[in-house]
């Protein structure tokens, strides 16, 4: 799963990352180093052929839903995106990309310890997630725009930490991620893990666990990448 990540990104980044026109939202575009579920994230996402940048809160409430899930929506598995009615709807309409610096993933290690490891691009460019969003301003009318991440089966390096990893577009697909074409094949090619090449991953403190830590400092290394 992907549970937890940074974002440190201008709005000058975030307009050439994402080829956004015009002036900034108003919106707070001040770094998140620990981000987690419930948070306000700055998504990106496509509506009357405009693209825009806006907050959504992590988790995905559909609109057909009347309370608030009972299980958790912050990731959609690829491989039962189409089955799952909780996804269905925004398949068509309703693709985003989640603009990041880098995520956090735990590492398993002897009886019940585990260990934390910042995972990033290689080339330190940001990451730009698959999503999807949802519009339901009856659950939680503050919060009516909720988004997940798409994961998918880790690729050969990133299983040295984890099973999963968060589907990791190439900047040249965003124009047909984010596109009002239907759902169909060419959409279906794109949820798959990205090359090994692209990641570098290496130990940080375990303080990351908790979300009340948020300052750049997690990210220090504390020991060597393990890839």
């Amino acid at each position: 799963m992907c549970g937890r990540f940074w974002a440190s990104l201008s709005w000058e980044e975030y307009r050439e990352l994402l080829d956004l026109q015009g002036k900034p939202p108003e919106t707070n575009f001040q770094p998140n180093w620990n981000t987690a579920p419930t948070h306000d994230v700055l998504i990106c996402s496509e509506r009357d052929g405009e693209r825009r940048i806006e907050q959504m809160k992590w988790g995905l409430v559909p609109i057909w839903m009347k309370d608030k899930p009972k299980f958790s929506t912050i990731n959609a598995k690829a491989e039962t995106i189409e089955e799952k009615a909780t996804w269905k709807g925004s398949l068509n309409k309703m693709r985003c990309v989640i603009p990041i610096s880098g995520f956090y993933e735990w590492r398993r290690g002897p009886g019940k310890s585990k260990q934390a490891y910042a995972i990033k691009r290689r080339d330190g460019k940001p990451m730009l997630l698959a999503g999807l969003w949802a519009f339901n301003d009856k659950v939680d009318p503050d919060h009516p725009r909720t988004f997940t991440i798409i994961t998918c089966p880790a690729n050969e390096v990133m299983g040295a930490v984890h099973d999963r990893v968060p589907v990791i577009l190439d900047p040249g697909d965003l124009d047909l991620w984010l596109g009002s074409e239907p759902w169909g094949e060419v959409h279906r090619a794109l949820l798959k893990s990205c090359p090994d090449k692209w990641l570098t991953a290496y130990p940080i403190s375990n303080d990351v666990g908790s979300v009340k830590n948020n300052y750049a400092e997690l990210l220090d290394p504390e020991g060597d990448p393990i890839f």
